[in-house]
């Protein structure tokens, strides 16, 4: 158990990509970490609607998941919507851009509470260290360095939209130093693992009730 449940959330809408849908768990449709979310904090009183779809980036986003979520009105939403946008080498300022509308259009003017998370470092994931040997993506410290501009424009969006960060650059760089951070991640090298999915729900969680 994560926590006690919460009350009087009504509605907890989940947008993001492949890992909102359980992409890397054993068991996707139960471990996805939104699942873990609803199920262990928010309680069987609070629905749940996952419009997470694998791929997803910021922009296919506004314009497939931020639309039904307009209309669905939630009490809550989590955002997780960066690795991909990263991987597609999307310009930071065009990043923040569509970032700054999916949250201001998730906010509802101050009705719709908004968890975004930032980036861990990617620096160490096996499908990174693979690429990096052949000489297709940069070096650690350069790699850092880009998810550390993605994160700064995240910071900028939530703090001008009043919104709440999930702050997974913290606590992955805790479960390095705790030698946990390669349980984390699935198979593929890529994608989280069951473990990853509940550290996921875990900061989620702990930004949702701190």
């Amino acid at each position: 158990m994560l926590g006690e449940p919460l009350t009087a959330v009504g509605l907890y809408v989940a947008v993001g990509a492949s890992d909102a849908v359980g992409v890397g768990a054993r068991w996707p449709r139960r471990e996805a970490w939104p699942r873990l979310l609803h199920r262990q904090v928010l309680g069987r009183e609070t629905r749940f609607v996952n419009l997470g779809v694998s791929g997803a980036t910021v922009g296919s986003a506004l314009a497939v998941q931020v639309p039904r979520a307009e209309v669905l009105a939630p009490d809550v939403v989590t955002v997780w919507l960066v690795v991909n946008d990263i991987a597609a080498g999307a310009p930071v300022d065009a990043y923040e851009t569509q970032l700054e509308e999916l949250v201001r259009r998730l906010g509802r003017g101050g009705a719709s509470r908004v968890l975004v998370g930032n980036c861990p470092y990617l620096d160490r994931l096996p499908v990174y260290l693979r690429w990096r040997a052949a000489g297709v993506l940069p070096q650690a410290e350069e790699a850092n360095l880009i998810v550390d501009s993605y994160n700064s424009a995240i910071h900028r969006v939530v703090a001008a939209h009043d919104a709440t960060l999930v702050d997974l650059r913290a606590a992955g760089l805790a479960a390095r130093r705790a030698g946990t951070e390669p349980a984390l991640i699935a198979r593929d090298g890529f994608h989280p693992s069951t473990s990853g999915h509940r550290a996921l729900a875990a900061a989620f969680t702990a930004a949702l009730v701190g």
